[in-house]
Formats: structure tokens, sequence, C-alpha cells
């Protein structure tokens, strides 16, 4: 099983469009690329999905989580919608990025001008479990919203991990 990525962190960006990676989930990122080697000149790869226009947020995935969603994908019928929506999405969407040896990432302009990225400005990497969802302070990520409004439908006393049973239980066998 692979590791997770856990909490959420603020990150400066400089005059040159690089961010300080928190070593914690620089570790993830680390152990997640398959090709790195702390003893090799190599560097961290992993992936960028940025979305449609209306994302004001980048997705970061490591190299063997980013895989495991294409396998997934292609497990779909070649040329549904589904299918379709996905490989737009997770491939024609997305980018890849790499972690220097200092630990900086560098997010390419396109990106930082998408996100309202600018040197000096504040960027919040929050964990979402097998990734890190980028966003400007100042803008919340537009889907928290759907989850807000889910989570207050089941009510203020509702446990969240009262889903884990179902998921324990597999499809079907609710």
């Amino acid at each position: 099983m692979a590791r997770k990525f856990r909490g959420t962190e603020t990150v400066k960006v400089d005059g040159k469009g690089r961010m300080s990676v928190p070593a914690r989930l620089r570790r993830v990122f680390d152990a997640g690329d398959p090709g790195f080697s702390s003893s090799s000149a190599g560097r961290t790869q992993l992936v960028a999905v940025y979305g449609p226009d209306w994302w004001n947020w980048i997705e970061l995935y490591t190299i063997e989580a980013i895989e495991e969603i294409d396998a997934q994908i292609d497990r779909l019928t070649r040329g549904s919608q589904e299918r379709r929506w996905l490989e737009l999405l997770m491939n024609g969407q997305s980018t890849d990025l790499e972690i220097d040896r200092e630990g900086r990432l560098v997010l390419p302009q396109k990106l930082r001008e998408k996100l309202g990225f600018s040197e000096g400005t504040e960027t919040i990497f929050e964990s979402r479990g097998d990734y890190i969802q980028v966003y400007h302070p100042d803008e919340r990520p537009k889907d928290v919203a759907a989850l807000e409004d889910f989570a207050a439908s089941k009510g203020p006393e509702f446990d969240p991990r009262a889903f884990l049973e179902a998921a324990a239980a597999g499809p079907g066998e609710d």
C-alpha cells in the first residue's frame, strides 16, 4: 500500500515560480516514484493535473498514484464518454513535473497564471490522501463547497467514518 499525504502546509512562491515542497510531503512523492533514488542525481517525478478552466486548483499526484488511475481508465470501455472525459482530465489537462535536488517544485507559467500565483504568493498544499491539492489561500477550491454541502446534509452528529463500514463490505454487499 502506498504512503498517503497528510496535513496542510503553506508554501511561498519565489520569483522563478519555485515552491519548496515540505520535507514530509516530499518523502511521499519520493516513495511514489519508482524511478527515484536518493543516491542518484535523479529528481522526483510527479504529475500535475490542472483540469478545466473553472478549476481554481491543481492536483499533484505521485507517479504510482497516476499509474493506478491510468490503469483504472484503461479498464473503461474505449470510446465511452466516461473514458474520454477521464482521459481528457487526467492526461490532456495535466503535465509532468519534477522536484529538484533542493526540494523545489517549479510550476509552469501557465499554471501560475491560472492560480494567480506571483512572487511572494503564499499557496496552500492540502493533502487529499493520494494527491495534494494546491490553491491560492484567498480562493478555496470550488469542489470544497460541494463537499461542505454534502457534509451539512448529513447533520452535525453524523460521523463520516461510518462510510468505512460500507467500503469494507464491498460493492453490492450492503
